[in-house]
């Protein structure tokens, strides 16, 4: 009997280990692959606004529609699909704006959210990034502005 309580007692200790383990383990990993998605996101972002500047060169404006570039041939039809977001598109604005002075200046800023970019990860560490980024009155995920 005493064989059988040591065994059950040995077996407890291992099991809690191994929760603590994973328990302090989860958030690390959480991070690198926030870190491994973001990289791959951004990559992606520089590509478009390198089609933005050739878009503007040719129009003098930049585009606010990721198609138009893609009609254009300036961005693979691939490239306008935020990574890891099962087909969710970037949000691409372009705007102008006016100089004290009265110069015209062409804005473009492409964004992707925590939502689209982080999907099929940890639901609550997701949630808890945006309410951290919206309280400092950041952008909850990634944003490139020209």
């Amino acid at each position: 009997m005493k064989i059988n309580n040591n065994l059950i007692l040995s077996l407890s200790v291992l099991a809690l280990v191994i929760l603590c383990f994973l328990s302090i383990y989860s958030p690390i990993r959480f991070d690198r692959e926030q870190q491994r998605r973001e990289h791959i996101v951004h990559r992606h972002m520089l590509t478009i606004r390198k089609a933005e500047q050739a878009y503007l060169h040719r129009h003098g404006v930049y585009t606010g529609n990721l198609q138009t570039l893609v009609d254009e041939g300036l961005l693979a039809d691939s490239l306008q699909y935020i990574p890891f977001s099962n087909g969710r598109k970037f949000r691409l604005q372009a705007t102008v704006e006016i100089t004290k002075s009265g110069r015209q200046v062409p804005q473009m800023q492409c964004h992707a959210t925590y939502d689209d970019y982080l999907q099929g990860m940890d639901a609550n560490r997701i949630a808890s990034r945006i309410e951290e980024a919206t309280g400092k009155g950041e952008f909850p995920g990634l944003e490139l502005n020209n």
